[in-house]
């Protein structure tokens, strides 16, 4: 109990005891002995007194100094005393109660925000008005290095760009900015918005890989568009030709009829390949998975393709090697084999070669089809397995554009990974791929 509690219990008690004696003064003689047993009263009272507010306000402290305590801390309002203090505890436990609930889930959803801030993909900074980083989440660490935390935004974020976004949202307006660079290629985009308390928000989102897929499509529209105005056109000038009177000469016109033909063949494989590729991508496409030995599929590969590259005056070789069966389906691998050795004949000139081999590499066999021929620009090696992706040296090479991105999907349908290599223009490239090994 405060001191000025237990002043007034006392004060209290002591003008009690003095207006007893200034009333029994008042009727009774004063003598010795009265004074003697004024006195004696007088310390009884206090005495009393102090026993009293001892009673009083023991349980009061006790109350006070846990009611003080934080809500994870020892809150305990177990006390004797009297009926009032009791209740005074009952009122404080279930004060205390609720408190210590709406701290648990204050506690929880804030954890909750943590780890939902910290998984997202992009970069979150909370800096001060000085520009100094109060928090930034795995993305942002990520990005502008793990002590990020404490330095100045303009040491882990060197873009002007996102630099200027944030001055302009310290002035209290929300500032967006985008960065693009080519070398690496990136794209980037920062929203900077002010926050309660002078602090700023700033999210940069990744927008590389967003970017390059809008390039994906818009390649792909364009070379799609290629594919079939070609055989289209084609076949619709044949048709007006026939139509004014080519139909009547036959010699041109089954020489035109032959050509229709070539060309509704080119489309019907285009199409089939697209429906191919359309059903192994969405998973439609069962693969009969069995123990297949490397050496059985790339002499069969051989024998097919051989006189595909006899006619192309390309030497076809298998190189000998003792490569551990894979789990495969024979059928599928063996068309991406077919694709990849097609691709190499097509691009190799009279005389080169084409190299099939396997071998056992860090748990998997790796299969591999090196040609001699004129090799890949290194920009294009990361986009040769797109649907219709063609370098511009390869349009009169024929073809659907569609054979390496079935065998990319064939070959992560089996589990595995495919890469192109190539030294550049006229070196040569090699394609590999990897299939996991037979239980």
């Amino acid at each position: 109990m405060p001191r000025s509690v237990r002043a007034r219990v006392l004060l209290g008690s002591v003008v009690t005891v003095l207006i007893a004696l200034a009333i029994v003064a008042a009727t009774v003689p004063m003598s010795l002995s009265f004074f003697g047993a004024a006195f004696a009263a007088l310390v009884a009272a206090f005495i009393g007194a102090y026993l009293v507010q001892r009673n009083i306000t023991k349980p009061l402290q006790a109350l006070t100094q846990r009611a003080d305590a934080q809500p994870d801390g020892d809150a305990s309002f177990d006390v004797q005393g009297p009926e009032e203090v009791m209740r005074l505890a009952a009122a404080l436990r279930r004060a205390w109660a609720a408190v210590r609930s709406e701290h648990d889930i204050a506690q929880e959803e804030r954890g909750r925000l943590a780890t939902l801030i910290d998984e997202l993909g992009e970069a979150v900074f909370i800096a001060d008005d000085d520009g100094r980083v109060a928090l930034a989440n795995a993305a942002a660490r990520a990005l502008a290095g793990s002590d990020a935390v404490g330095r100045h935004l303009a040491q882990v974020v060197r873009e002007h760009e996102i630099l200027a976004a944030f001055a302009a949202a310290r002035s209290g307006r929300e500032a967006t900015a985008t960065v693009e660079r080519t070398e690496p290629r990136r794209f980037m985009r920062a929203i900077a918005r002010p926050l309660e308390g002078g602090q700023i928000l700033l999210v940069l989102q990744d927008l590389t890989t967003l970017r390059r897929l809008e390039t994906v499509r818009s390649d792909f529209i364009a070379n799609v568009s290629h594919e079939f105005r070609r055989p289209i056109t084609s076949l619709k000038a044949m048709a007006e030709a026939l139509e004014e009177g080519a139909l009547d000469d036959r010699a041109v016109a089954r020489d035109f009829v032959h050509r229709m033909h070539q060309e509704i063949d080119g489309l019907a494989q285009l199409t089939n390949e697209l429906l191919t590729l359309t059903r192994i991508e969405s998973g439609a496409e069962t693969l009969t998975l069995v123990p297949q030995a490397p050496a059985d599929l790339l002499a069969d590969c051989a024998r097919r393709m051989g006189p595909l590259a006899a006619r192309a005056d390309v030497a076809l070789l298998v190189e000998p090697g003792e490569a551990p069966p894979v789990r495969a389906d024979g059928e599928r691998v063996a068309q991406v084999l077919a694709n990849l050795v097609h691709n190499a004949v097509k691009f190799t000139p009279a005389g080169g070669s084409v190299r099939l081999s396997a071998a056992r590499e860090d748990g998997r066999v790796a299969f591999s089809v090196a040609d001699t021929g004129v090799g890949i620009e290194r920009a294009d090696l990361e986009r040769v397995f797109e649907r219709f992706y063609k370098a511009d040296r390869s349009r009169s090479g024929g073809g659907t554009g569609l054979g390496l991105a079935i065998a990319k999907h064939i070959v992560q349908a089996h589990g595995g990974r495919i890469e192109a290599r190539s030294e550049g223009p006229g070196r040569g490239a090699t394609f590999r791929f990897t299939l996991p090994l037979a239980e």
